[in-house]
């Protein structure tokens, strides 16, 4: 009888404690969600709200009577639609080329042993531990005076001048970064496509040489189709980084007609508001719809391509 209680105290005391640790762990969740999703769900709350209820203060997180209005009046006087073209443009175009540059040289420092291996690798880690403001001022006048690597510069011989074009304030300031793997956090990508290809069996390669591939051949249509979480996963991630881009933004596309959409909410938190013939409550309402606006289509993305973002995390071994 003595040794039942025991046993019985032993399992509640078991079973609280699973209880309380359970407990915690919730509390800490949902402590750390409230954090991570306040500054959102203020953004969705404040657009949906009308200027007269904000400037009441009659609206704490849902509005009384919801309004769309907000959304069309920021079509009208942000040009949405414009700048979220050029972003797309550039947001698209960008990691096209990203993801054929990355997965190229990363399958070739997974697979292939040649001279200079270790080299190349580790100048591609010290592209992510570099910061990119340090060749800020570099990137720029390069890009002003793009001489097409140093050909222009030759073409002086015969014209007496170097022949050099200025890529500011275009689409191309982006993409021929890009096409040398040196694009916005390049390094990255191409350290996540090397584990992913480090990770295949060789017997996928040697099979597809004795069927006839060439080296091409065995990355397009035995390797790519294996590693489709990879290419979401950098597709997705470039895609955040470009279309969430302000340095670089403000350094190449400062003096566009169409800029990202980033500069150009920069430019409308910088407005005059007496300028725009608006309160203030109105200017703050339709300033959280146009916040909105910029952040939905990535949430949206983000939330389809989640399932291959978290497989590939875990299978190129990056924690945290």
């Amino acid at each position: 009888m003595n040794e039942l209680k025991k046993i019985f105290k032993k399992e509640n005391l078991s079973f609280i404690s699973s209880l309380l640790f359970g407990g915690f762990r919730l509390l800490l969740l949902l402590g750390i969600s409230y954090i991570v999703l306040f500054p959102v769900l203020e953004i969705i709350s404040t657009a949906l709200t009308l200027p007269e209820d904000f400037l009441g203060g009659n609206v704490e997180w849902i509005p009384s009577d919801p309004t769309f209005t907000n959304f069309s009046n920021v079509l009208l006087y942000f040009d949405y639609v414009k700048h979220a073209w050029a972003t797309v443009k550039i947001s698209v175009g960008s990691t096209v080329i990203q993801l054929v540059v990355a997965s190229l040289v990363g399958y070739g420092l997974a697979r292939y042993r040649f001279k200079g291996n270790t080299i190349v690798f580790i100048a591609v880690i010290f592209t992510i531990i570099v910061p990119i403001q340090t060749i800020q001022i570099p990137a720029y006048i390069y890009y002003r005076h793009f001489d097409f690597f140093g050909f222009g510069r030759l073409g002086a011989i015969v014209t007496k001048e170097p022949y050099t074009v200025n890529l500011l304030n275009t689409s191309w300031s982006y993409y021929v970064p890009a096409m040398f793997g040196v694009g916005l956090n390049s390094g990255l990508f191409i350290f996540l496509f090397r584990q992913f290809f480090s990770g295949m069996p060789k017997d996928l390669e040697d099979a597809g040489r004795v069927d006839g591939c060439n080296p091409l051949m065995v990355f397009v249509r035995i390797m790519v189709p294996n590693v489709k979480p990879v290419f979401v996963t950098v597709a997705l991630l470039s895609t955040i980084y470009y279309w969430n881009d302000f340095m670089l933004a403000n350094m190449f596309m400062g003096a566009a007609k169409k800029t990202p959409l980033m500069m150009a909410l920069y430019r409308l938190n910088s407005m005059n508001v007496g300028s725009m013939e608006v309160d203030t409550a109105q200017f703050i309402v339709e300033k959280h719809a146009a916040l909105l606006m910029t952040i939905a289509p990535l949430m949206i993305v983000f939330l389809i391509c989640q399932k291959f973002f978290v497989e590939c995390m875990d299978r190129s071994g990056i924690k945290g």
